[in-house]
């Protein structure tokens, strides 16, 4: 079937009209039954043919991408998935992709056709022809990325349909394993338990419901385009969220820390560049803080609750300036009368030392007077004695 599929739009590629009664034929070889769901394939690569030709030979943009992708999923959704309807769209879509290898953008293509033969393992798990279209899928993804996690990743699931089909054929139960898609819901789902659980003040429980969720989703592969997108945003929400809620149980650094991941990925986010802005005042880091508030504040301009920290802020600064300059005074101070005691200390030292110095004068002349003394009654008596003889 995709080979005629494939001889189909490879023919009618550089033509400006085809028979759109062939293509109606071809769908309905593909198994698809009832008129009105033949007729919705069937205006589905009408539609998918028509804006190929708006474009350059060999490439399609992404904006004619999105609008096929979107168109493929409103068809599967107005005949209630049904497989044969999806089988066939997910054709379409492979064939295309071999009609356009040189436009990397192409693999969008890809990865929802992926998506939708998951989906009709799902829901019909011995359609054969899913499980042998979807493996070729995944290897053809595989050789076409350039990211070796993405790669290994669709390595990974072609082996696992591979063996999916072995242990079907052979009779054995078998179950697949989550699609990313399912496991970006299980993620939205986790994410509104925790955003309950902030409404209640719950931060703990908000924790840990944000962190199931971050594990649903941080590195998923094999999405679309807008489901990547989704992801990659959600994430984001998700570490911002569980940083709040470290702020509110008085975890400023941890929050810090978890902020700085969002603002390396997205560094204007303006939510982020706020939070850390109160975590950072909060540890007295009153220069860094200013700048992410400041920072929030020309992005949002006029914004209130910005504005407002802002003015805290200022104050704490103003406060810490106006203590630094106190302590400043106060050691002046306290040189000053250390100085003066110093000084006064000498003084007293001085005045002690004249008055030891004049008490030692006194004691020299009065010792000295005294020996004079001595000696003049010395010699008196010597001359008493003379005068006796």
């Amino acid at each position: 079937m995709q080979a005629k599929f494939e001889e189909f739009f490879q023919r009618v590629k550089n033509q400006t009209t085809y028979d759109e009664e062939e293509l109606f034929k071809l769908v309905e070889s593909s198994r698809v039954t009832q008129e009105v769901k033949k007729e919705k394939v069937a205006s589905f690569a009408n539609i998918l043919f028509k804006l190929t030709k708006s474009t350059p030979s060999d490439s399609i943009n992404a904006t004619i991408i999105k609008q096929v992708n979107d168109d493929a999923q409103k068809y599967i959704n107005e005949v209630k998935g049904d497989v044969n309807v999806s089988f066939t769209i997910a054709l379409i879509f492979i064939t295309i992709t071999e009609l356009f290898k040189q436009d990397a953008s192409i693999n969008s293509l890809l990865n929802n056709a992926s998506t939708i033969l998951v989906n009709i393992l799902y829901k019909q798990g011995d359609h054969i022809d899913s499980m042998d279209l979807l493996i070729e899928t995944f290897e053809k993804l595989s050789r076409k990325t350039n990211d070796e996690n993405k790669r290994m990743y669709y390595v990974s699931r072609s082996n696992e349909i591979a063996r999916y089909k072995i242990d079907f054929q052979s009779g054995k139960e078998v179950k697949l394993s989550p699609t990313s898609s399912e496991k970006l819901q299980k993620a939205f789902a986790y994410k509104e338990k925790g955003t309950d659980a902030f409404k209640k003040n719950d931060w703990k429980g908000a924790i840990f419901n944000y962190h199931c969720a971050n594990n649903y989703v941080t590195g998923l592969m094999g999405l679309g385009d807008e489901e990547d997108t989704i992801s990659k945003n959600l994430v984001l929400v998700l570490t911002n969220n569980i940083a709040i809620c470290n702020m509110k149980l008085g975890k400023f650094n941890r929050s810090i820390e978890l902020l700085d991941q969002v603002l390396k990925s997205d560094p204007n986010n303006v939510k982020a560049l706020y939070r850390r802005g109160k975590c950072l005042i909060a540890e007295k880091q009153y220069v860094h803080a200013e700048e992410d508030l400041e920072k929030a504040l020309t992005l949002t301009p006029n914004d209130k609750e910005i504005m407002a920290e802002l003015k805290v802020l200022k104050c704490l600064i103003n406060n810490n300036n106006n203590n630094n300059n106190n302590n400043n005074n106060n050691n002046n101070n306290n040189n000053n009368n250390n100085n003066n005691n110093n000084n006064n200390n000498n003084n007293n030292n001085n005045n002690n030392n004249n008055n030891n110095n004049n008490n030692n004068n006194n004691n020299n002349n009065n010792n000295n007077n005294n020996n004079n003394n001595n000696n003049n009654n010395n010699n008196n008596n010597n001359n008493n004695n003379n005068n006796n003889k």
